[in-house]
């Protein structure tokens, strides 16, 4: 318990105190899991990055509390933000995957580009996976 009853972070607390003091590694470390898991927020949108900001926010967080009752309240902003980062992040990867393989134009967008780089289209590419042709349903 703290010098005003209860557990709560206070300005003149030990537990406040404790949770701003940047020479304990568990503070700086649930800090970092705070900026990764916010940057992992917009990064989501640019292509895995904010899957993987999202991950290591989550795991840093979770290594910041180290033999701690609680989590540190950087860590669990950390936590929630990471989490987010993730979770949009792999709802933009499924519906640019849906968009893909669902919308006619995006198709032939996506055929001409892997022509010209890998001198097979898509559709052959996506033919050859799966072992029957594949097309679009506006087809």
């Amino acid at each position: 318990m703290s010098d005003n009853g209860d557990d709560k972070y206070y300005y003149n607390n030990y537990n406040y105190n404790q949770a701003h003091n940047d020479l304990d590694q568990h503070v700086n470390l649930a800090t970092v899991a705070m900026v990764a898991g916010l940057l992992s927020v917009p990064f989501c949108f640019f292509g895995y990055i904010g899957i993987v900001l999202g991950g290591i926010a989550i795991v840093m967080a979770i290594l910041s509390k180290g033999t701690a009752a609680k989590f540190l309240p950087q860590a669990k902003k950390g936590i929630a933000y990471g989490a987010l980062g993730v979770i949009i992040g792999y709802a933009v990867v499924i519906s640019s995957i849906h968009m893909l393989l669902t919308n006619p134009e995006m198709r032939q967008q996506m055929n001409q580009i892997s022509q010209q780089l890998y001198g097979v289209s898509f559709d052959e590419t996506l033919e050859e996976l799966t072992g029957s042709p594949v097309t679009p349903e506006g087809n």
